[in-house]
């Protein structure tokens, strides 16, 4: 027997259809909220790991970011190229008792510009202001600079404390190497603006430990690392100054150098500065 077709008919509305709270915009709204939150969520989250995930990758990726971001042509000025090579070879003197891990290298430049500063950025690529170098009198202070610096590098503290958007990149670029390079260079609008780069103070401390386990082994003394936190921009500096954003006030990171026991002879007993620092271009 063949079953019935269906019964069809056409319902009127709810009577109370107009006086209900529900309304579609209200119910668009908070699915758009939900949605966004969703969204803030999972940028968060990817944040989060990719800040995790950036200093465990091979460093090589690092140096291949690097390398499409920062590094210029050698300069054709003597002069620029003989202070490269002073810095670089003072630098591979202090990288060599530092036992940085296979395949990691530094490298190091200078800039003009008057800051009292220097930084560590992606890829062991270091730079110098020319403001620090003219306040440092010794080879001795500026080894112990370079050897903080380092020490980021070494301990992937700079790759850690990146922002997301690098951070991401730097992860992106194993995958997608010349989308991940233009994409970081968007965010970062120049290179000049890692030198606001900021560590935790634990970082700053474990990179002022080997800064004077260097100045002895090189020195036997630290000498030059007392030196170099003297002329160091001090708490009342003008606000703005990179060094004071995430360093221990100098005053106690000085105090530590003498509480150590290893400032030996007096100033004028410390090496000069190699010739091609010391004679800098003219202040801009």
């Amino acid at each position: 027997m063949t079953p019935p077709p269906p019964r069809l008919e056409n319902r009127l509305p709810p009577e109370d259809l107009l006086e209900r709270d529900e309304h579609p915009l209200r119910e668009l709204a908070w699915l758009l909220a939900a949605s966004l939150f969703a969204l803030a969520v999972l940028v968060l989250a990817a944040g989060v790991v990719a800040r995790w995930l950036a200093p465990h990758l091979p460093f090589r990726h690092e140096v291949a970011l690097a390398e499409r971001l920062f590094d210029e042509a050698a300069p054709a000025d003597p002069q620029a190229r003989a202070r490269h090579a002073a810095l670089q070879a003072l630098a591979d003197r202090v990288a060599a008792r530092m036992a940085l891990p296979a395949g990691m290298q530094v490298r190091v430049t200078d800039d003009p510009s008057n800051f009292v500063n220097a930084y560590a950025t992606l890829g062991g690529r270091i730079r110098v202001f020319h403001g620090l170098l003219r306040k440092l009198d010794s080879e001795e202070a500026l080894a112990a600079l370079l050897a903080h610096e380092i020490a980021h590098v070494k301990h992937r503290h700079v790759a850690a404390s990146m922002g997301h958007g690098l951070a991401v990149a730097l992860v992106l670029s194993v995958v997608a190497p010349e989308g991940a390079a233009q994409a970081a260079q968007g965010l970062l609008g120049g290179a000049a603006q890692l030198a606001l780069l900021g560590y935790s103070r634990d970082n700053e401390r474990l990179a002022d430990e080997e800064a004077l386990a260097v100045s002895m082994a090189l020195y036997g003394h630290a000498g030059g690392m007392a030196q170099l936190f003297r002329v160091l921009p001090q708490a009342d500096a003008p606000a703005g100054t990179a060094w004071l954003r995430s360093h221990p006030d100098t005053a106690e990171r000085l105090a530590r150098v003498r509480a150590s026991g290893s400032l030996a002879p007096a100033p004028a007993a410390l090496t000069p500065l190699p010739a091609a620092l010391r004679e800098l271009p003219p202040e801009r």
